[in-house]
């Protein structure tokens, strides 16, 4: 059942939308013209779209997640990312620090939405955690006190011993060191808002999710892990200084999407081309957010470019 995944992410994978596509709907193009996203209307106000881009994403995971193979754990495991957002946006929400295009995706596994959006409080709202991958490495009463910030990488780490630990023993010598690559990169990003020495002694404890499980990393500095994701200390020190971070996380990711790409295309009916086909889902949902709020704030086409993960 794994070879029948595999084909029908080679079908699904010609569906996504190709870099002139992004082009044509920032130069003004609707995209109710193509026909993944046909349900979205020209009447439809930036929440609305949003949320419907947001659900061609889900229907794609849930579709994949639905058949019966060996991936199937490592698909719902992708997957509960939205879960994870939903959740970042009701802690933000509890600190009142939700941003103004957050917007929960209509998705669930581990806890029922409903009960997510009634939580009023923020000690219900990590009791509710409890037992779930997005609580797993400290004790409720150990995060009172700690930043909101502190708690979102801490939620990042959990997520990412999850992750791991759903990858079968079999792919975990071939793309273990794939995943391990992509934990690295909210490492990297919690290390700079936060700073290493916050973030580096916590590796063994509550910030475990973000250590290589199954590669080698001579240290667990920033300069270290840049340098693992691809990133010379130079250009990190510029964008830094230059209070680019959302610029020098995209360009962890863009170099993560083509190490990535590189393995599927040698491996094309392994578990690596899910995995690509599955970024790839989930960087589209991502570019057309972002092509939308950047329409709908006039921003230049430079600009709305610049913040996309292209294909």
């Amino acid at each position: 059942m794994e070879t029948y995944t595999v084909v029908r992410v080679h079908g699904l994978i010609q569906h996504l939308l190709s870099s002139r596509d992004y082009e044509a709907l920032i130069n003004g193009r609707g995209l109710w013209e193509y026909p993944e996203y046909a349900h979205v209307e020209p009447e439809d106000d930036v929440p609305s779209m949003l949320t419907k881009v947001g659900k061609v994403l889900i229907e794609r995971l849930e579709f994949l997640s639905s058949l019966e193979s060996g991936y199937r754990r490592f698909i719902r495991a992708f997957s509960d990312r939205l879960e994870l957002e939903n959740i970042k946006i009701k802690l933000r929400e509890l600190h009142r620090a939700r941003e103004k295009y957050d917007i929960y995706a209509q998705y669930s596994h581990h806890i029922p939405l409903e009960e997510l959006l009634g939580i009023s409080e923020e000690e219900s709202f990590w009791r509710k955690l409890e037992g779930t991958p997005y609580h797993s490495l400290l004790a409720t009463e150990d995060l009172k006190g700690k930043s909101l910030q502190f708690k979102e990488a801490y939620l990042d780490s959990c997520y990412y011993a999850y992750f791991k630990g759903s990858l079968n023993r079999r792919e975990r010598k071939t793309l273990g060191r794939f995943i391990d690559l992509e934990g690295l990169i909210p490492a990297a990003y919690w290390m700079i808002v936060l700073g290493e020495k916050e973030v580096t002694p916590r590796l063994e404890g509550e910030f475990k999710g973000f250590r290589t499980e199954f590669s080698r990393i001579e240290e667990y500095s920033l300069r270290a892990v840049l340098g693992e994701l691809g990133i010379g200390w130079d250009r990190a020190g510029k964008l830094v200084r230059e209070s680019k971070i959302s610029a020098l996380i995209r360009e962890a990711l863009v170099n993560h999407l083509g190490k990535v790409k590189d393995e599927a295309r040698r491996r094309r009916l392994s578990l690596a081309y899910v995995y690509y086909y599955l970024l790839l889902a989930k960087y589209e949902r991502d570019n057309l957010q972002r092509v939308i709020v950047g329409r709908s704030l006039e921003l230049d086409r430079e600009k709305i470019l610049q913040t996309l993960i292209l294909p």
